[in-house]
């Protein structure tokens, strides 16, 4: 399935809420209205740089088209093939640059134009002088965006938390574990810009929305010092996310943070001029071994209630229970695992506990992640293969030692979900 999105900035908003960004079929036909309050960029004490801003519409015009294109009409429902048209003057040799990293984030075949034409965006906003960060961590609400921000604040460090959201409960859970941080640490050491950037449209995989959230990351880091360092904290095992069966290969399983993507990214970004670092301080640990090590374990695990690991969190709601952690997708059966090491692990916290409840397994699409880790973690039992596990997810710019490690790392996370896996019913 083909498909072009031309990707539009104009000068002045329809009516109040909405955005001057626009996309469409055609030029001529800019009818999705893109809200957002990126005005948040204004209260930084620097302008926001020009290639900065040339990256983040390029990352906000790549995530529309990604939201307009159904995958299901693809030949193989997945895989599709997108022109974008944009507004990035001067880049139009570097875009295919981008191309291939994006290929790997999201599995589809992308055509990246660009139109010679300035980029512009109205932000306005008063610049505050009275604050500086030193550092960015991208903040999803996740335990691993929690544990990250407060190993960062634990080592002194002023940090400025960045979010996106897209409904209502995942902000909520942002805002409250953000404002919990601020009240532990003080307003002087934390901050928290929460981006509201969205549209409604039907395609909802959006594997590209990860690309956005880093954009958003990079033009905070922008404005407030020329290399302010961005950091996004996800332990190693899911950053590799090895497949767990034959049919989830490629970008069935989410590559945000994978090195490959993280290494073609910063390089693109180096050839562009822009200095920001981009890193993932925990490429090389587990999800249990990252809540382990924890500068402050006791204030993770009070907040642990409020944070959102769900792949699909309003699941919930069909099930009459509260919007939160629905306890059978794969993050979810993540963090359990991980939590079970620390003797954390409650399945009443979810809607549905896979180890109460082990009927689960046999519904076609509430079991279908656990019967992939059931199957996983057999197969590893039997045979122990790690290698071979994490050369099915993609290539890795690593030499041979750090390759090593990695392959160490998936071994440990199968270790770590078997043994969650074999605590049988009322023992938590």
């Amino acid at each position: 399935m083909g498909i072009s999105v031309y990707f539009g900035v104009g000068r002045q908003p329809e009516k109040t809420g909405y955005a001057d960004i626009a996309i469409g079929l055609e030029p001529t036909a800019l009818k999705l209205k893109v809200h957002h309050n990126l005005d948040l960029l204004g209260t930084g004490s620097l302008p926001l740089p020009a290639e900065v801003l040339k990256f983040l519409l390029i990352s906000l015009g790549i995530w529309s088209a990604d939201k307009v294109a159904l995958r299901g009409l693809a030949a193989d429902a997945w895989t599709r093939s997108l022109k974008v048209s944009l507004p990035a003057a001067a880049w139009e040799t570097f875009l295919p640059e981008l191309a291939v990293p994006l290929t790997f984030l999201t599995g589809d075949a992308w055509d990246l134009e660009a139109r010679a034409v300035k980029p512009s965006l109205e932000i306005s906003g008063k610049p505050d002088l009275t604050w500086r960060p030193d550092c960015i961590c991208l903040f999803s609400g996740g335990v691993d965006s929690l544990a990250g921000a407060v190993d960062l604040l634990e080592d002194g460090r002023n940090v400025l938390l960045v979010s996106h959201y897209d409904f209502g409960q995942l902000a909520a859970s942002q805002k409250i574990l953000a404002q919990a941080l601020i009240e532990h640490y003080g307003a002087h050491r934390v901050r928290r810009w929460g981006f509201r950037v969205q549209f409604e449209a039907p395609e909802l995989s959006l594997r590209s929305r990860s690309l956005l959230f880093i954009a958003l990351g990079l033009a905070a880091a922008a404005v407030w010092g020329e290399n302010l360092p961005l950091v996004i904290p996800e332990n190693g095992w899911i950053s590799l996310n090895p497949p767990l069966t034959g049919n989830r290969l490629g970008s069935y399983s989410t590559r945000t943070t994978h090195p490959y993507f993280i290494s073609g990214l910063k390089q693109f970004w180096v050839n562009r001029g822009i200095a920001h670092d981009l890193g993932n301080p925990y490429q090389e640990v587990t999800k249990g071994e990252m809540l382990a090590r924890s500068r402050n374990p006791a204030l993770i695990r009070d907040l642990l209630p409020h944070t959102i690991s769900c792949a699909h969190p309003v699941a919930s709601r069909w099930l009459k229970g509260r919007q939160g952690n629905c306890g059978y997708c794969f993050p979810c059966l993540m963090r359990r695992a991980a939590l079970h090491t620390l003797g954390w692990d409650d399945g009443r916290q979810y809607a549905i506990d896979v180890l109460r409840q082990p009927e689960v397994w046999r519904n076609r699409a509430r079991g279908a992640d656990l019967r992939s880790l059931l199957y996983a973690v057999k197969q590893w039992q039997l045979n122990p293969q790690p290698r071979q596990l994490l050369w099915r997810s993609g290539p890795l710019p690593v030499d041979q030692a750090e390759g090593e490690k990695l392959i160490d790392l998936v071994g440990r996370g199968l270790t770590e979900v078997s043994r969650w896996l074999s605590v049988r019913q009322g023992n938590y």
